[in-house]
C-alpha cells in the first residue's frame, strides 16, 4: 500500500509537471500575439489623441458650424476609416472635446478652491477661476468654442450636457453647503442658490467673451464677489 501511495504521488507530480509545461508552452505561444495587441492598442490610443488635438484646432479656428470632418482628417493626417473607428460623426467628436474641456475646468476649479478652508474665500476663488476661463489667453479660445453648445447637439444629447453642467455646479453647491453649516452664508439654499449663482457667473462670462474690448477684470471680479456674497446674506 505504501508503494502504491508513492506511485500515486509520483504520478500526480508527473501530471502536475506536464500541466505546468503545457501552460508555459501556451503562454510562450501566445506571447507574440499579446505583444501585437498591446502595440495595436498603443497605436490606436495615439491615433485617437492626435485626432482630438486636430479636431480642437479645427473647431477653434472655424467654429462648429463651419468645421467639416474632412477638415479634421486633413489636420490630423488620418483616413476616413480611422475617424469612424472612434466617432460616429462631427457631433460626437465635438461632445468628447466638450466633456474633456469640462473635466479640465473641474480640475482647475477644485485646485483653486481646495487650497482654502473658509467658505467665503472658497467662493471668491470659484469666481476667480470662472473668470480665468475668459481672461486667460490659453483658455479663452476654448471657452468661446464650448460656451454655447450647438442647438442640434443640445437637443440630441441633453442628458450628457446636463451632466457636464451639473459637475460644475456641484463644486459651487459644496461651498454653499459648507457656508450654511458654518453660518458664513446664513440665508443660503445650497441647491437653488448654486444654480442661480452659476447662471449669473455664466452670464458675466459670456459678456466678457462677446464684448470688444472686454470689461476690465479687477473691477468686474470685485463686483461679482460682492454680488455673490450679498446674494447669500454674507454681507
Amino acid at each position: 500500500m505504501v508503494v502504491n501511495a508513492n506511485r500515486a504521488r509520483g504520478t500526480g507530480r508527473g501530471v502536475e509537471s506536464r500541466a505546468r509545461g503545457t501552460t508555459r508552452g501556451v503562454e510562450r505561444a501566445l506571447a507574440p500575439r499579446r505583444v501585437r495587441l498591446e502595440e495595436l492598442r498603443v497605436r490606436r490610443t495615439q491615433e485617437h489623441e492626435a485626432l482630438l488635438r486636430a479636431a480642437r484646432r479645427v473647431f477653434v479656428r472655424r467654429g462648429y458650424a463651419q468645421a467639416r470632418v474632412e477638415d479634421v482628417l486633413a489636420e490630423a493626417g488620418i483616413s476616413t476609416r480611422a475617424f469612424y473607428r472612434f466617432h460616429a460623426g462631427k457631433g460626437e467628436l465635438f461632445l468628447e472635446l466638450f466633456d474633456r474641456a469640462n473635466r479640465a475646468a473641474m480640475e482647475r476649479l477644485r485646485a483653486h478652491v481646495g487650497r482654502l478652508r473658509d467658505p467665503a474665500a472658497r467662493l471668491d476663488a470659484y469666481v476667480a477661476a470662472t473668470l480665468d476661463l475668459a481672461y486667460e489667453p490659453r483658455l479663452k479660445r476654448e471657452t468661446s468654442l464650448f460656451a454655447e453648445v450647438p442647438a442640434e447637439l443640445t437637443a440630441q444629447h441633453a442628458p450628457e450636457i446636463a451632466s457636464c453642467r451639473e459637475q460644475l455646479v456641484s463644486v459651487l453647491r459644496e461651498i454653499l453647503a459648507e457656508g450654511a453649516a458654518s453660518g458664513v452664508f446664513p440665508e443660503v439654499d445650497p441647491e437653488t442658490d448654486a444654480w442661480s449663482l452659476h447662471g449669473a457667473l455664466g452670464a458675466a462670462l459670456m459678456r466678457v467673451l462677446q464684448t470688444d474690448p472686454p470689461p476690465r477684470r479687477p473691477p468686474l471680479e470685485r463686483r461679482l464677489r460682492r454680488f455673490c456674497r450679498a446674494a447669500l446674506g454674507a454681507i
